[in-house]
């Protein structure tokens, strides 16, 4: 389908025999064939999941058969793309990605699309409609921005509000670990207000889950220090040789020299490293987003 697009018709909420996507794009191509878009769009919730014979009250619906609402707008014969948008990552089914009509961001930036993606087109056309004016201010107020240039400050103890804003700034730069971790098997979701990714449910992984974690401090050490640390919590029976198979993350050229692993009584494996030695060189958001992933990359091709 060709992308350069022009919309024709906007509709929210269109039942399509029990499928109601949140908006329905009515657009026309360079050649002036029409196409229908579906967009879901969600904060924070995750993509809806059913059986696909919910009818059928008798029977009882397996695995195989819960279908997400992605794919059910996929499958739709008069539905030619769909689009999900979100506030943060999510995980999504291979079958959807891959999927013809299956629109998402460009190569690297993700399995759909989230909401500050959309913010460069406001701010730069605000100046021609208030009503894109006011979307703008809206986008701002609720930190649906590109991230920023710096980590903020993950404890605010005398500003609670601000707290929560810079814990989600922080999430912003590790969208990207997000997107690796997803695309390598992970179900990822952050905790803390954006300052905790955790990585679980990989049945191809001897990790049961990951934690990157922006605040709290090491296990031994350091104190309260800004720094980023990675738990690895083996399954049962592999903490033994959990630490033997992280051993090449310590090689990895976007660690600093000199770190070191702590196992825990539990089994688990813990790194910690200071942010000023870790992003050192990266001055700018899409540097520091890097490193991140990077550094997640390493974990990941161990695990």
């Amino acid at each position: 389908m060709p992308w350069k697009l022009l919309i024709d018709s906007v509709q929210p909420q269109i039942d399509y025999g029990g499928n109601i996507p949140d908006l329905v794009l009515g657009v026309r191509d360079g050649k002036g064939q029409h196409h229908r878009i579906v967009i879901e769009h969600k904060i924070f919730a995750k993509e809806s999941r059913r059986s696909s014979r919910v009818k059928d009250r008798k029977w009882e619906p397996t695995e195989e058969t819960i279908v997400g609402q992605l794919e059910r707008y996929l499958n739709l014969p008069d539905i030619d793309g769909v689009a999900y948008v979100r506030v943060w990552p999510q995980a999504l089914d291979p079958s959807v990605v891959q999927h013809k009509k299956y629109i998402k961001p460009h190569a690297g930036s993700g399995m759909h699309f989230l909401w500050w993606h959309f913010y460069p087109i406001l701010k730069e056309t605000s100046q021609f409609s208030p009503v894109v004016r006011w979307l703008q201010e809206g986008f701002e107020l609720d930190g649906l921005t590109p991230p920023a240039n710096h980590i903020p400050p993950r404890y605010v103890p005398d500003n609670p509000d601000q707290e929560i804003a810079n814990r989600g700034e922080f999430a912003k730069l590790l969208e990207l670990a997000t997107f690796r971790a997803a695309e390598a098997g992970w179900r990822p979701n952050f905790d803390q207000h954006g300052a905790e990714l955790y990585l679980r449910r990989n049945p191809n992984s001897w990790a049961k889950h990951v934690l990157f974690s922006g605040i709290g401090k090491p296990s031994r050490g350091r104190g309260r220090q800004n720094g980023l640390r990675v738990w690895v919590a083996p399954r049962q029976g592999k903490e033994v040789e959990a630490l033997h198979r992280l051993r090449p993350v310590l090689e990895s050229a976007n660690l600093p020299k000199g770190c070191e692993f702590l196992q825990l009584s539990s089994g688990t494996i813990e790194l910690w490293v200071p942010l000023s030695e870790l992003l050192s060189d990266a001055d700018d958001a899409e540097s520091i987003r890097e490193r991140f992933a990077s550094v997640a990359m390493a974990f990941l091709v161990c695990l």
